[in-house]
């Protein structure tokens, strides 16, 4: 067990207990870098900010939001920049991949693509016209191109991405099995394989993150509704996985 670790272990126990007692963030900071990912075909910047130090020997990427429609992981993504990481845990946190989408309410980006159908891992061309279109081509949206280079320039340890509304972690990848379970566990949610729109997933962010990083990528779906108690839960759960990875 690495030196640190017990320090590390008290200080994501105390900030768990603060938020699920709903006594607000254990400590506020202030990001200490931040990055534009991409500006989107509306013309809004999409931001990365970094928090907790940028030399720790694990780094999180948590997306808050990759469908318009889906807004609950941004109430998970304000938490966990209100709270400081455990040590040895540095996290970026993007508020959102789709901002075009989001103002309106809708699944795709202003082309009409789902970014997590338009990944170039095992993408396909489906569902032109639907809301679940891949896209022209693989990687055929700024949002995605963006996305794969800021995490091909961060590289990091693990990639959380939410969404809604199934209520469960998703346990697809065999790399990431363990530490989907874990979040599971901590969130109160089931851990099993979620399904897509079609038989078999195509072309999404985890796919592309498991195979071309070689890095812990997982989906979370939130509930239909996320209320703070879930929100600081979810946080929480995330402290405590960067914890758990630095063992």
């Amino acid at each position: 067990m690495r030196r640190g670790l017990a320090a590390a272990v008290g200080a994501a126990a105390l900030a768990l207990s603060s938020l699920l007692v709903g006594a607000g963030p254990a400590s506020a900071q202030d990001a200490n870098d931040s990055r534009s990912v991409v500006t989107t075909p509306g013309g809004r910047e999409v931001v990365a900010r970094h928090y907790g130090p940028l030399d720790a020997p694990v780094q999180l990427v948590v997306l808050g939001q990759m469908h318009g429609s889906e807004p609950g992981g941004r109430r998970v993504v304000k938490v966990l920049a209100d709270t400081a990481p455990p040590e040895g845990v540095g996290v970026w946190l993007i508020r959102s991949l789709n901002p075009d989408g989001a103002v309106v309410g809708r699944r795709t980006n202003d082309n009409g693509v789902d970014l997590n159908r338009n990944f170039p891992t095992r993408w396909m061309q489906d569902g032109a016209g639907r809301m679940f279109w891949s896209g022209p081509e693989a990687a055929s949206e700024p949002e995605t191109r963006g996305m794969m280079a800021f995490l091909d320039e961060v590289r990091p340890t693990a990639l959380i991405s939410y969404h809604q509304a199934m209520n469960a972690v998703d346990t697809s990848h065999a790399r990431s099995r363990a530490a989907a379970r874990r979040l599971a566990r901590w969130m109160g949610v089931p851990a099993t394989a979620v399904p897509c729109a079609l038989p078999q997933c195509h072309g999404n962010l985890t796919q592309w993150v498991d195979r071309r990083l070689g890095a812990i990528a997982v989906t979370v779906e939130l509930d239909r509704q996320v209320s703070r108690i879930e929100a600081r839960r979810a946080a929480a759960a995330v402290l405590r996985l960067g914890t758990w990875l630095g063992r």
